[in-house]
């Protein structure tokens, strides 16, 4: 029960913080787990805003299920003048986030909620689907 309510609480906490997740399932390749569903979730942040050349750090985070491997994060659908400056998009093995830094040029356009999307795919896991989330993106003049 303290187990449930926790998990409860965990999630109206994300919820209230207008995260999006998206998530994704296969079937489990452990024969001694054949129950053991395969998992991979990825949480965004509601909202971001970047200001015109400017810089801003926002957080990716994943939760595994049932597999340990290395995660890629793509982000795609970024507005016009806004660029990904993070190199490593590669969330390791023992780790759960990734701090990601986008940038917005001089001349990148105004806008306001403009949906994100992210891809988070399982590195060494082949058939486990691409979990995606979506977030909104605002981009503010000097």
């Amino acid at each position: 029960m303290k187990r449930a309510l926790s998990l409860g609480l965990v999630a109206f906490a994300f919820a209230a913080a207008g995260c999006g997740t998206g998530t994704s399932t296969a079937v489990s390749t452990n024969p001694n787990r054949p129950n053991a569903e395969r998992k991979l979730t990825v949480t965004v942040p509601g909202s971001q805003s970047v200001t015109q050349d400017r810089t801003e750090d926002m957080t990716i985070s994943i939760n595994r299920d049932n597999f340990s491997g290395p995660v890629v994060i793509d982000l795609r659908t970024l507005p016009t003048g806004v660029q990904l400056t993070t190199q490593d998009m590669l969330i390791p093995a023992d780790k759960s986030s990734l701090k990601v830094t986008v940038k917005a040029n001089a001349t990148a356009q105004a806008v306001k909620d403009h949906v994100v999307t992210v891809g988070a795919k399982a590195k060494d896991e082949k058939d486990l689907p691409e979990a995606t989330a979506t977030f909104k993106m605002d981009v503010k003049t000097k």
